[in-house]
């Protein structure tokens, strides 16, 4: 009977990751297009602070349709 509730706890947990990368690709598409922090962060139920702070490192090429976190260079 545990070896149930595991293997149900290995399948959402497959989908949360998922679903999180869904919603950065969506994030990084917006903000690309120009949305604002407040538009995004009224999208994810959020305050503008709490989007710019997660998400400000997003990255997306239209060219070849990809996301990635950079942090500036230091100087």
């Amino acid at each position: 009977m545990p070896h149930d509730s595991l293997r149900k706890i290995e399948t959402l947990t497959g989908r949360l990751e998922s679903l999180s990368t869904e919603r950065e690709l969506a994030v990084a598409r917006a903000l690309n297009a120009g949305a604002t922090w407040s538009e995004i962060a009224n999208s994810l139920g959020c305050s503008p602070q709490a989007a710019h702070r997660r998400y400000r490192w997003l990255h997306f090429s239209d060219r070849t349709g990809e996301v990635w976190h950079e942090k500036p260079l230091p100087f």
